[in-house]
């Protein structure tokens, strides 16, 4: 009777102990960026942690990605990842997507249509979700946040996950700073050359 408790005490902590290991987590790739001012910026909304080819796998979600509108203003999202494709979307039957800009926020929302048992059998670990491109509009850092409004497995129960978020900074173009360099340099040289001769 010992042994039978003391074994199930040992499989329900190697359990519980392999299950917060593999913490679901969303997050931006790459996390920090430094880009010129008016230049585009894509960064990918990733997730991690989930079983590979097994459940838990995701079925549904609806987040926000917040932002500074002052340092950066939402252009496009693109649902899905560049190298495996929509994971929500496995056998083309499609998904509903929905993307919704307000000023210093994007709510994504994507559902998979495809079969429950399917995506926990086909289903990566790891992939993007979405990439959002930005229009970068002055100088300054915008940190980069995410709120999970849902998150759902293939049969459509509740996920938790943690967040990571990120920033962009945005820099003056390499050409702005010789010019602004040079236009300093110009300066003091003709406030030195029209110095009266007697002051030193």
């Amino acid at each position: 009777m010992r042994r039978l408790v003391l074994s199930v005490v040992l499989t329900v902590s190697i359990l519980l102990s392999s299950a917060s290991a593999m913490a679901i987590t969303i997050g931006f790739m790459p996390a920090d960026q430094i880009v010129n001012v008016g230049t585009p910026v894509s960064v990918g909304l990733t997730i991690s942690g989930l079983a590979d080819f097994t459940a838990p796998s995701l079925s549904t979600f609806d987040l926000d990605v917040l932002f500074d509108p002052t340092i950066l203003a939402f252009s496009t999202a693109v649902f899905g990842d560049h190298i495996l494709g929509d994971q929500l979307d496995l056998f083309s039957m499609g998904s509903f997507q929905t993307i919704t800009p307000e000023t210093g926020v994007v709510n994504l929302f994507e559902m998979s249509f495809d079969d429950p048992n399917k995506l926990n059998a086909l289903q990566a670990g790891n992939f993007t979700l979405v990439t959002l491109t930005f229009d970068t509009l002055t100088l300054g850092t915008s940190s980069l946040g995410i709120s999970i409004n849902a998150l759902g497995d293939a049969w459509g129960d509740p996920l938790t996950a943690d967040t990571q978020g990120g920033s962009v900074t945005a820099v003056p173009e390499p050409g702005t700073l010789l010019l602004i360099s040079s236009g300093l340099a110009g300066v003091v040289y003709l406030r030195r050359r029209s110095k009266p001769q007697g002051l030193k």
